[in-house]
């Protein structure tokens, strides 16, 4: 596909802002709309025409954030209200104009909650436009902790602070991780694939408690599990897309660590 100015909605994201840097880094335009990045940009109500002559649209936008903003029941109304409004509204415009688009889907598309439910709901309407499904199994980067950041900066934020870890669970729920580098450049090559549907995920479980030691011994911090069981979500994907994973989980802690010390203005 011959794609030289991309639209990426949702580009000032965690994923989004590593797309826009990987796509500029080779040489193609973007323009990137994103409530996020201070200006008047809101999917829900914005008119999008201007937009109509991109070559390729990235649907990143979602209301979305780590377990403890997707579990948090004050969430769930405006998580249903707010990307229900996305749906309509980009759909639509993607239908008017017939412009090729990928929708970033989860792994949690198949739970049942809120979440997981809008996700579903993206997935179908995708499906009856011909546009590509990728779904994301815990890509992590460095976030500004708070309640819509992930469980990999929220660890390393309560080494640092703390000295130690205390995890919200019992640890002993299994996930998989994709750093955002290596997320960016495989989603440019499932947009020039073939493929139309895929889950895009390294396929190396871990546990959470392992993961916690991990950040523990970088950091020097003890590992204190929690006694609630945490949600287990270990499926085999009907089509997982084959990642090229440059940068394995210890070197992306490692990563995300020394991003971690600069924002709090730790030494050493």
């Amino acid at each position: 596909m011959a794609v030289t100015k991309n639209l990426v909605l949702g580009g000032s994201g965690l994923v989004g802002g590593a797309l826009c840097n990987y796509l500029e880094q080779i040489g193609q335009e973007v323009v990137n709309i994103d409530y996020l990045n201070g200006e008047a940009f809101d999917l829900r109500t914005m008119d999008l025409t201007p937009y109509k002559d991109v070559d390729y649209v990235w649907f990143l936008a979602w209301d979305v954030g780590g377990a403890k903003y997707l579990t948090n029941e004050k969430n769930l109304l405006n998580i249903m209200r707010n990307n229900s409004e996305l749906c309509t509204k980009v759909f639509s415009f993607l239908e008017q104009y017939q412009i090729p688009f990928m929708f970033t889907s989860t792994q949690l598309a198949n739970v049942d909650n809120v979440y997981g439910l809008t996700k579903i709901m993206g997935e179908q309407w995708t499906k009856l436009l011909g546009g590509k499904i990728v779904r994301f199994w815990n890509v992590y980067g460095w976030e500004i902790p708070g309640e819509r950041s992930h469980v990999i900066p929220d660890l390393v934020q309560q080494a640092l602070n703390n000295g130690r870890i205390d995890l919200m669970t019992t640890g002993e729920e299994e996930r998989q991780f994709v750093y955002i580098d290596d997320c960016a450049r495989n989603l440019v090559k499932i947009r020039e694939s073939e493929i139309a549907e895929v889950d895009m995920t390294s396929g190396d479980w871990i546990k959470i408690k392992a993961l916690a030691d991990i950040i523990g011994k970088e950091l020097n911090a003890p590992v204190y599990p929690g006694t609630k069981v945490g949600y287990q979500n270990k499926i085999t994907p009907d089509s997982t897309f084959t990642t090229s994973i440059e940068i394995p989980l210890e070197e992306g802690v490692k990563k995300i660590i020394t991003k971690a010390k600069e924002h709090f203005g730790v030494k050493g």
